[in-house]
């Protein structure tokens, strides 16, 4: 099977697994990526040239340098040595990115699109038996309630991108994909991803504001109606999560008392913030996490509990590695944003239109959600990250390898 046919499949599988069969997709991607990087080392295939992935890859390489050297010069051992081992997803980046290229765009876009059609449908069923059934907060093939949600999210997300980006017989399907994971992203309980998916919404209706009457026309009582379902399906989750917000909003201000979900995230936030302006330029290294906070919570807070990170990805991130890794990480994010909002404004192209809604979906969950969660440092968010930022860079400003050999009159690789 030659390189498109696989990279067509390899896509639709990478889009659609994550809420279905969870850390599949880490296995499958890093699988992939492995080989993209042999066949690159032999020189089967050539190294992409593109400028924006070698921007991406090269503040990828920065972060993940920067944070090894925090980790050697932060108190190392061979306890520890496994919180730098994820570290070697992102140094797969531009190998990955170089393979999946050798392909036809608009078969990448159908690929991601279809795939995240499943995903959303399979996380509405996953969410509506574990609620209604087995009576448990959802956590589908994730394991993990928030990561169930994040991924579930984005896919919905890429649903109503690509309904509201072309023409097709698949529109409503499509929106009924965006309807299914909402209602698993409310029924998953994570606050952070609620609050993406209602961003996401926003951003959406604005850049195709043009479009919506057009598509929506003789329509909007059917799109109210399904709305209104979700709604009362999950309005119980709804209230319950916002009363226990006031709740420990009260105990808070009140008693003084940190030891809830709201409380905490201000303890470990100003926690965080102390170290990290203590040691700003590269960190107090990925190995120490545990024990900054676990310490600092029972001393100055008088709570014995102990967390892997910060409750805010950004903060865990200029703590670990300091400004210069973590500070790597958010140019990322600034970078992804830019390449968006330049293809949205300039092109006129699908393929290119979509791949910025992809970009702008990653930014706007992690966005969102890391700034009270994690943004890196779990194998599922992980590899989708990866995965938006291939995929939504080479469809935004990217060139096909098809279509380079082609002008050089190569054949086709196999």
């Amino acid at each position: 099977m030659k390189y498109p046919a696989v990279n067509r499949l390899f896509t639709f599988a990478c889009f659609s697994v994550s809420p279905i069969a969870g850390s599949l997709v880490s296995f499958l991607w890093h699988g992939g990526a492995l080989w993209c990087t042999f066949e690159v080392a032999t020189r089967r295939q050539r190294l992409s040239d593109d400028r924006d992935m070698r921007n991406i890859a090269l503040l990828l390489y920065l972060y993940a340098g920067a944070t090894l050297l925090s980790y050697l010069i932060n108190g190392p051992s061979t306890d520890t040595i496994g919180r730098i081992i994820p570290l070697a997803t992102f140094l797969l980046f531009p190998f990955s990115y170089s393979v999946w290229s050798i392909s036809e765009k608009s078969a990448v876009r159908e690929a991601a699109i279809f795939g995240s059609m499943a995903a959303s449908y399979g996380a509405a069923l996953f969410a509506l038996v574990e609620h209604f059934v087995l009576h448990t907060r959802p956590e589908g093939g994730a394991g993990n309630a928030l990561v169930f949600a994040l991924v579930s999210c984005m896919a919905g997300a890429v649903c109503l991108s690509a309904a509201l980006i072309q023409e097709t017989r698949w529109r409503a399907a499509l929106f009924g994909g965006y309807a299914a994971s909402v209602l698993a992203v409310l029924l998953s309980e994570s606050r952070s991803v609620w609050v993406a998916m209602a961003v996401l919404l926003v951003v959406n209706l604005i850049v195709f504001r043009r479009r919506l009457q057009q598509i929506f026309r003789g329509s909007l009582i059917y799109a109210a109606a399904a709305f209104l379902m979700i709604a009362i399906a999950a309005s119980g989750v709804l209230i319950d999560r916002f009363k226990q917000l006031e709740a420990d909003w009260t105990v808070l201000s009140e008693q003084g008392d940190y030891n809830s979900s709201t409380g905490l995230r201000l303890a470990m936030w100003e926690i965080g913030a102390r170290h990290f302006l203590a040691r700003p330029l590269l960190g107090n290294g990925p190995q120490n996490t545990r024990a900054i906070i676990r310490e600092n919570l029972a001393e100055n807070f008088g709570i014995g509990r102990s967390f892997t990170h910060f409750h805010n990805g950004f903060l865990t991130l200029l703590v670990e590695s300091g400004i210069l890794g973590g500070g790597a990480v958010i140019a990322v994010f600034l970078l992804a944003t830019w390449m968006a909002l330049r293809n949205l404004r300039a092109a006129s192209d699908e393929n290119a239109r979509f791949g910025a809604m992809l970009l702008l979906t990653l930014v706007v969950t992690y966005g969102v959600s890391g700034s009270v969660n994690i943004v890196l440092g779990h194998d599922i968010i992980d590899t989708v990250f990866m995965v938006f930022l291939i995929v939504g860079t080479y469809l935004a400003s990217g060139e096909s390898m098809l279509e380079k050999r082609r002008r050089a009159g190569l054949r086709e690789p196999q």
